[in-house]
């Protein structure tokens, strides 16, 4: 009933008045009578308004340890308030070139660095690593030098191998680009679509067909950080399952 009640909340005009009168207010959810919160994986598994964003924006230190960070509940916001970003004080971010070439890929340290460095050398790209990044996504954090970062890439092709990387610097995922890499991969069945990259999902999925895919189903509404489901994933967090990153292969010219 309580979800069937919250599910009803419409964004009329005077509340979008109220948030409008509001911009200058730290957290605005503290105004929201929680339009996002049935996108929140760890509200709909528990039913606890305490793991919501109406909680996480009350006590930013359960949000850091409870939240995963799977940035559902911006869009949903009728201001794109980033919620997750305010968890925990916010990060520098580096970029280390690993190797020249072009496209450039960008790996994120911690998360998939193996698999990037295999993919560059195959595809005879460059490679860049960025140190400092995936704290955003297990604590909770802006990056402070972001515009920095955006700069330097600024007229560079360069593909993200990681759902992280992609969302936070606003770059191609790999998939992306099908169209112009030789790759391949050959699987049949469902795929789960990453929480970060729930925007982009029809490029993706063109992409996978591209390589040789054949989909049978979308997987778009769970988290991988609550369960990994029978499918392939595109996350490199996952350790186990169907991986893209264990079956994505680059053709021989």
């Amino acid at each position: 009933m309580a979800i069937g009640m919250i599910r009803a909340i419409k964004v009329t005009p005077s509340l979008l008045l109220k948030f409008a009168r509001r911009k200058e207010v730290r957290v605005p959810c503290i105004y929201c009578p929680g339009i996002c919160i049935t996108s929140c994986p760890t509200f709909l598994e528990s039913g606890n308004m305490m793991l919501s964003p109406l909680g996480y924006s009350k006590y930013p230190e359960i949000g850091r340890r409870e939240c995963l960070k799977c940035w559902r509940c911006v869009p949903e916001c009728p201001l794109n308030y980033e919620l997750p970003e305010t968890f925990s004080d916010g990060i520098e971010v580096e970029l280390k070139l690993v190797r020249e070439g072009a496209p450039m890929l960008l790996s994120v340290e911690g998360l998939d660095e193996g698999y990037a460095s295999r993919l560059a050398e195959e595809l005879n790209a460059g490679l860049f690593i960025a140190t400092g990044l995936l704290r955003k996504y297990d604590d909770g954090c802006r990056i402070k030098n972001l515009s920095e970062i955006k700069r330097r890439l600024k007229g560079i092709k360069v593909l993200s191998l990681s759902p992280e990387a992609s969302h936070s610097l606003k770059i191609p995922f790999i998939l992306e680009a099908a169209r112009e890499l030789p790759l391949k991969l050959e699987y049949e069945g469902p795929v789960h679509i990453p929480c970060l990259l729930l925007d982009r999902s029809e490029r993706i999925l063109e992409g996978l067909k591209i390589i040789g895919t054949k989909i049978s189903g979308v997987i778009k509404d769970s988290c991988l950080k609550q369960s990994v489901p029978d499918a392939l994933i595109l996350c490199p967090r996952a350790s186990t399952g169907k991986r893209l990153y264990d079956l994505l292969e680059v053709r021989t010219l």
